[in-house]
């Protein structure tokens, strides 16, 4: 791997694949490799990801964060199977758990990673559970499609893990339906669910979207607990970047199916090295600046039904939007510093946000006190 030191064509940096966690494993848990995910629509094909490769080690906390259609749920849906074919396709890429290959996997093989290895928090609880069956009921039927126990050794569990999210009466809410739950009960029964079979990988997707932020809070809180007691790799895809700066290790920025900048919370909040993280960083409010005022980023995301040959990013990018080389060609996700990643032709022109960003970031997550997550010892920033 190469480091770009400069700006200009002849700067630009080479392909990497696959960026390893900073101070990841070995041998890390999870490897993506170049994956590419699309859908056949009456419109035309849409590319939902064109190209993603990263790493999970194990342990590790992932934030993957982007605007909305920019891939994140659909990658994540995509590494074990989850996405309707048709329309859905992985038309190349590889995906190994554990150093096992899952790409064109028999579903047999898929059904025992799903649930048990990999747990899964999904975005509304409202439409993952049942409507139909109890709680307790649901929760137990992924124990039982695991090991080999009874109906009633799977409801014991059940309200086991019921408890361990902080369900209050867990014996009786194990016992209602969905509905006569809370959205913040709902997601606490999803969290239980995911990891009621001590996965070594746990995926949450948007678990605290329509959420209430003290309801957020507590929902973080969960996860960050479950995830320390089970010792899970965890990718955690949001858009709120104070989520991602409370509860991430290192962050794999996304757009338009593609993986823009990936490093740790630090380097990312403090030293972006692509537009538009930049770009997500300058939207978020000032806590500390009455005068501060929010920069969006113009225009609208990509189409996704046509594939631009340079960057995704050109046509809103302030560094790169008069430069024919960011038209025609497309930037290669290159080592810009240790265990940091850029897809930029000139990482080096990047706007740098105001110095406290990443502290303000995590204040604003509103988590729980006694919480300490990645800008507590950032403060010399401010």
């Amino acid at each position: 791997m190469t480091r770009s030191t400069g700006s200009g064509r002849d700067a630009a940096p080479q392909r990497t694949s696959a960026p390893a966690a900073a101070d990841g494993a070995d041998r890390p848990l999870l490897v993506v490799d170049d994956l590419h995910v699309q859908f056949r629509t009456e419109a035309g094909t849409a590319y939902a990801v064109d190209g993603v490769s990263f790493t999970v080690a194990p342990g590790e906390v992932l934030g993957v964060v982007g605007e909305s259609g920019s891939g994140k749920s659909v990658t994540s849906m995509s590494l074990f199977g989850l996405i309707d074919t048709p329309p859905g396709k992985i038309t190349k890429g590889s995906v190994k758990l554990n150093g096992r290959e899952l790409i064109g996997a028999k579903e047999r093989v898929l059904r025992k990673v799903r649930g048990g290895e990999v747990g899964v928090v999904f975005q509304d609880p409202m439409t993952a559970l049942d409507p139909v069956i109890k709680v307790g009921r649901q929760i137990g039927e992924a124990v039982r499609v695991h090991h080999k126990v009874s109906r009633a050794q799977a409801m014991q569990r059940a309200v086991e893990l019921l408890q361990q999210v902080g369900v209050p009466q867990p014996e009786v809410r194990a016992n209602q339906y969905p509905h006569e739950f809370s959205g913040g009960m709902r997601q606490r029964a999803m969290i239980a669910m995911a990891i009621a079979n001590n996965p070594v990988l746990l995926i949450a997707d948007e678990p605290t979207t329509a959420l209430d932020v003290t309801i957020q809070a507590q929902v973080l809180d969960i996860i960050r607990k479950a995830q320390q007691e089970t010792g899970a790799a965890t990718l955690f895809i949001t858009h709120d970047l104070g989520v991602i700066a409370e509860l991430a290790e290192r962050v794999m920025v996304m757009y338009g199916g593609r993986v823009m900048e990936t490093g740790s919370v630090k380097e990312i909040f403090t030293r972006p090295r692509h537009p538009y993280t930049a770009g997500l960083l300058a939207s978020l409010p000032s806590l500390t600046r009455d005068e501060a005022e929010l920069t969006p980023i113009p225009g609208s995301p990509p189409n996704v039904l046509s594939q631009n040959p340079g960057c995704p990013f050109q046509p809103r990018c302030s560094v790169g939007r008069d430069r024919d080389i960011c038209r025609a060609q497309r930037p290669p996700l290159a080592e810009v510093g240790p265990g940091h990643f850029s897809a930029c032709h000139f990482p080096d022109e990047t706007p740098q946000p105001r110095a406290c960003v990443l502290e303000e970031a995590a204040v604003g997550a509103a988590a729980a006190p006694e919480t300490g997550g990645a800008a507590t010892d950032l403060k010399e920033h401010s």
